[in-house]
């Protein structure tokens, strides 16, 4: 900040000191009772002239180190005001840049860390896609397996429509279509889609379904209720049980198998991105993602989701579609 910025800001506090000398020296000079000498008058001008000079220096002066501070606003580097006084108003300008300041760092971090997390969870994408394809290529070449190709490809566009969710996650809210939908019949065609799972398994399929309409995005919440199905039917051993229940009452859709169950110390984390527990690990090449995605965009749509489990003897998760204000209560198997 240079004087002469600084002395064209002040043009209208300038003016307003001119006009109120110019009326004091008339009313003065027109005043017969007021006998001041014309040298007199000029001193007090000249008095006065040097005292408002005065405050503009020092004005000049206290604003000069103001910007001077203000330039210390750099990325990641503390602002230190000490030793330097500050009006109320260049405070509330102080803190107003601090508070940008703060937010810029804050949305600079938010955005690092999206970009960190998209690089882990593709590079772990891509390393988990590698097996299906490598699979599908050699029953392609052998023209064997046409069944087994087939599961391959269902791996493939599994992993497709996760990457896909995973990109869109923070951008969901504009993409979702809101509408009323049927869950008794979404099921149903959930139940469908899962058939040869069920068969290939041998899994007894146990269904009790009631009729009720509920506000959602129909491609999210099938994307939550494949996540959540396809994790029973891969943990529940052949010749197991898997029960699906759709409440009308309390507006739920209860998925339980007599799978191998989750272990106390995996299930507070089952929702964590990335994390795949001892299941995961030792069973089954997992992502650690698709809960994690379930969870966050059913929280997005304003479901629930709750998973109680025992070790070695089931597992249930429920889905639950709350009106406004309604408290969502689930006891444990």
């Amino acid at each position: 900040m240079n004087f002469r910025g600084y002395f064209s800001d002040q043009k209208a506090l300038i003016g307003c000191f001119m006009l109120i000398m110019a009326f004091m020296n008339i009313v003065v000079l027109s005043d017969p009772a007021l006998k001041i000498h014309m040298s007199s008058l000029l001193y007090i001008d000249s008095i006065a002239i040097l005292i408002m000079a005065g405050y503009f220096i020092l004005d000049f002066r206290r604003k000069n180190a103001f910007f001077k501070s203000a330039d210390k606003l750099e990325l990641g580097q503390p602002i230190d005001f000490r030793g330097v006084r500050f009006s109320n108003e260049e405070k509330r300008y102080m803190n107003l840049l601090a508070r940008h300041h703060a937010s810029y760092l804050d949305k600079i971090h938010k955005s690092d860390l999206e970009k960190k997390e998209w690089m882990e969870y593709m590079t772990s994408w891509f390393h988990e896609i590698k097996t299906p394809i490598a699979v599908s290529r050699m029953l392609f070449e052998t023209g064997d397996g046409s069944k087994s190709l087939e599961e391959e490809m269902d791996r493939i566009e599994h992993f497709a429509e996760q990457a896909l969710y995973f990109s869109r996650l923070n951008e969901f809210n504009n993409d979702y279509l809101i509408q009323e939908l049927e869950i008794d019949s979404l099921v149903k065609e959930l139940l469908k889609a899962h058939s040869k799972t069920f068969f290939a398994k041998k899994i007894r399929p146990v269904v009790h379904l009631e009729s009720f309409i509920c506000l959602t995005d129909k491609k999210a919440l099938q994307f939550i209720l494949n996540q959540l199905l396809g994790n029973s039917l891969k943990y529940t051993g052949a010749g197991g049980e898997l029960r699906i229940t759709v409440r009308s009452k309390n507006k739920t859709i209860v998925i339980s198998d007599n799978g191998i169950g989750i272990s106390p110390e995996d299930l507070p984390r089952i929702f964590e991105k990335g994390f795949t527990g001892k299941n995961g690990r030792k069973l089954h090449s997992s992502t650690g993602m698709g809960l994690y995605l379930a969870k966050k965009i059913a929280d997005k749509l304003g479901h629930r989701i709750k998973i109680h489990s025992e070790k070695g003897s089931y597992t249930e998760a429920c889905i639950h579609f709350p009106d406004h204000g309604d408290a969502f209560h689930m006891g444990a198997k």
